[in-house]
């Protein structure tokens, strides 16, 4: 899907998302650097990363949400490029690429994800680590009521969610309004989930040995856990 339309709510949402960063941060030290972020959105993992001195290729395909990147990362090290992650093509390897925050889900077909799964392994090192967090279809509800998201400033969002399990899509639909009575603004937001054993599969068939965890500290991986984190190593 194209966030050129969602960039600022996108803005609005996650600036100050954080769960997720000491986790990336930790392999980035462990695996060392350069790392290759597929859908790095709006820069938050690679800002932190950069932070700490590590280099960082950042690969975005909407220009909205890179124009942002940039601006956040301006003086950090992070290389911003223009790209899909099933096609994109880098005169370089990696010793660790990440796609943060359900990025995959956006791999909506099998040959989505089996040619960025390719992809992914043709950019790594020998050795090198490929991780990435993706929620747990599990605690889905999507019921279709409307529910409050979140109140930032003056803006409340809103949303309520559709969920085609035959097709493994959810789509979330979201209401934006302003006080003051301004315009309300819509937006939807397309998401393809993954179950733990086609993940587990999927990897396993190109080559890496995966571990799964419920959570960015270790916690084991339990039907109630709110996050799939994986963490793949290419051994073929």
């Amino acid at each position: 899907m194209n966030y050129d339309e969602l960039a600022d709510l996108y803005a609005l949402q996650y600036r100050d998302y954080t769960d997720d960063l000491e986790f990336y941060a930790r392999l980035a030290d462990s695996q060392g650097g350069p790392v290759l972020e597929l859908g790095a959105g709006q820069g938050r993992v690679a800002a932190h990363l950069a932070r700490r001195g590590v280099e960082v290729w950042a690969l975005e395909p909407s220009a909205a949400m890179r124009e942002r990147g940039e601006a956040s990362t301006r003086s950090l090290p992070v290389r911003w490029i223009a790209g899909e992650m099933r096609d994109f093509a880098l005169d370089r390897r990696f010793p660790l690429i990440i796609a943060p925050f359900n990025a995959l889900m956006h791999l909506y077909t099998l040959a989505n994800q089996d040619a960025a799964i390719e992809r992914v392994a043709h950019h790594l090192e020998a050795g090198g680590v490929f991780a990435f967090d993706l929620y747990n279809p599990l605690l889905i509800r999507a019921d279709g009521a409307l529910r409050l998201e979140g109140r930032y400033g003056e803006v409340e969002v809103f949303y309520h969610q559709e969920h085609h399990p035959a097709a493994q899509r959810l789509l979330t639909h979201y209401l934006v309004c302003e006080a003051g009575g301004g315009p309300r603004r819509r937006y939807t937001l397309d998401q393809r989930y993954f179950t733990r054993y086609e993940v587990a599969r999927w990897l396993g068939g190109a080559g890496f040995d995966a571990s799964l965890k419920g959570g960015f500290h270790g916690e084991p991986f339990t039907a109630t856990s709110p996050v799939m984190v994986w963490t793949a190593r290419r051994v073929s």
